[in-house]
């Protein structure tokens, strides 16, 4: 398509359409003509069309029937009337059933052609509204923003640099800039544009010519390419969520007013529909957190029930056991074999003692914490099975650390498992890291952050959204339950907090809890 549009021009006279037709045609539009109502219904019927130039007074369907049948054909096509002196009230009430606009006759093409060029940017940005609202997936959503963005305002290349958490930019997305270097160069001028509109403390457009030559983006290599650049903030409430930065390399030409008024509606459309995806990938991240809370609710009621009833006959069965181990001969193969049941009783009774801590909702009892002081007493009850495992613990807990509102017992429980945890990824021995600080958990709330770390072989990128399920276990068959992170998570929740795993790049797992300070 070599066409800026396609428009389709009706008039009961020859002579109208004519001139319609030869003067837009000049303007790099494609005309089809139509000279009746009925015709051009059966022409837009039979193919799509950008725009219609209609005439008001026509034999046959006058100008409002045939608007309404040209909208009920295709409800996007925008109608641009064309009336006479006598016809101006029909004319605006041809706008109250849709029409994009009107022009009187007889008009100079100058005119029509200023109200066309109206009207297919309306239809652009119809088109590109539902462009980028069509998708709430951030990837495809990024794509389509730039892409429009570089069709729109006719940029060489463009970049979308978005703020993180701590008010850092990366480059979520980019067109035109293969090349890493180019990427960077894009990159730190959005850094310091941004810096630049936080110092003036206002959130407007900017538009450089050379902007190697500016002062606020002088020495950034690679900007030396750039003849046109236009950075567009992108808002969040009433603070930046980033940049769009466009450019213009090979196509030597300013950006126009007509340009900067494009940009605006667009910015304003970009930060709406980044706003729609983070809700939504909100919503569905509270959808997941409900699903995961019944599924828990629903294992713990079972778990507890099994658990009570297997107790029973597993104390019966540890009783009779050492009645009989008390009338065995030392030594003998019938102790070691009483002694290997009664091992593995007492193991069936922790996993019940597990499940049955996994199935208790019952109310923490919370008080002032100190956290330091639950690590070091959990520590303490780890210390010989450390020691045998040949792992090292090397503590860095932070002096004057914030008491936290919390139960105490329930705290060397969580520290209890992770320990456990963090030994059993480490079956040769190795390093267990403590450390505790202020900080901010992952939602900005003021907490006490204690993390624990291995130095293990880390976890698989396909489990570690797993590991807090209950009964999930990479551990081989009789080596774990997969329920002692799961309780780990429940009790951290319960005491409105969280806890985050994180496989390490060069080996080892840590796993991150975060309290209200």
């Amino acid at each position: 398509m070599n066409y800026k549009a396609k428009i389709l021009a009706i008039d009961d006279d020859p002579t109208m359409v004519e001139l319609i037709a030869s003067g837009l045609s000049r303007h790099g539009y494609l005309i089809v003509r139509a000279h009746s109502g009925e015709e051009a219904a059966e022409k837009a019927a039979a193919e799509r069309f950008d725009i219609a130039v209609l005439d008001i007074m026509m034999p046959g369907w006058d100008g409002i029937r045939t608007l309404g049948e040209l909208k009920k054909i295709d409800p996007e096509i925008e109608v641009i009337m064309a009336t006479g002196h006598g016809s101006v009230g029909t004319a605006v009430q041809s706008l109250r059933k849709g029409a994009f606009d009107y022009i009187s006759k007889p008009f100079l093409l100058k005119e029509l052609e200023t109200v066309v060029e109206k009207a297919i940017e309306k239809r652009k940005f119809s088109e590109l509204a539902r462009a980028i609202f069509s998708t709430l997936d951030p990837d495809q959503l990024l794509r389509i923003i730039l892409d429009s963005a570089a069709r729109i305002l006719k940029a060489d290349d463009s970049a979308l640099a978005l703020t993180g958490p701590g008010g850092e930019m990366r480059l979520s997305a980019a067109d035109g800039l293969e090349d890493g270097s180019r990427r960077a160069c894009r990159l730190e001028l959005c850094s310091r544009a941004l810096a630049s509109l936080r110092g003036e403390g206002a959130w407007r457009l900017i538009v450089l010519e050379s902007p190697a030559s500016d002062p606020r983006f002088s020495g950034v290599p690679g900007a030396e390419e750039i003849k046109h650049s236009m950075f567009m903030p992108l808002t969040s409430g009433d603070r930046p969520a980033g940049l769009i930065n466009l450019n213009r390399t090979a196509f030597d030409e300013p950006f126009s007013e007509n340009d900067m008024q494009r940009a605006r509606i667009f910015g304003s459309l970009v930060s709406l529909s980044l706003k729609n995806a983070d809700l939504y990938g909100r919503l569905k991240e509270t959808q997941s957190k409900l699903a995961q809370a019944e599924k828990m609710s629903a294992l713990g009621q079972l778990a507890g029930g099994i658990a009570h009833e297997i107790n029973n006959p597993l104390s019966g069965i540890l009783g009779l056991t050492q009645l009989v181990l008390e009338k065995t001969e030392p030594g003998s193969q019938s102790e070691k074999d009483l002694k290997e049941i009664e091992k593995e009783v007492f193991r069936c009774k922790k996993i019940i003692t597990s499940l049955l801590s996994f199935a208790r909702q019952q109310p923490s009892a919370l008080g002032p914490t100190d956290l330091n002081a639950a690590v070091e007493e959990t520590l303490v009850l780890c210390a010989r099975q450390l020691e045998l495992r040949k792992v090292k613990v090397e503590k860095t807990l932070s002096p004057g650390l914030p008491q936290v509102k919390a139960d105490f017992q329930q705290m060397m429980q969580v520290f209890l498992n992770l320990f456990n945890n963090a030994m059993d990824a480490m079956p040769d021995g190795g390093a267990l890291k403590v450390a505790t600080r202020p900080g901010f958990s992952p939602s900005g709330k003021a907490s006490v952050v204690v993390q624990v770390e291995d130095s293990g072989s880390g976890i698989p990128s396909d489990t570690l959204g797993k590991v807090f399920d209950p009964f999930f276990t990479t551990k081989p068959v009789g080596k774990g339950t997969g329920l002692g992170l799961s309780v780990c998570h429940g009790i951290i929740e319960r005491h409105g907090g969280s806890i985050e795993a994180e496989s390490l790049p060069a080996g080892g797992t840590v796993f991150t809890v975060y309290l209200p300070a």
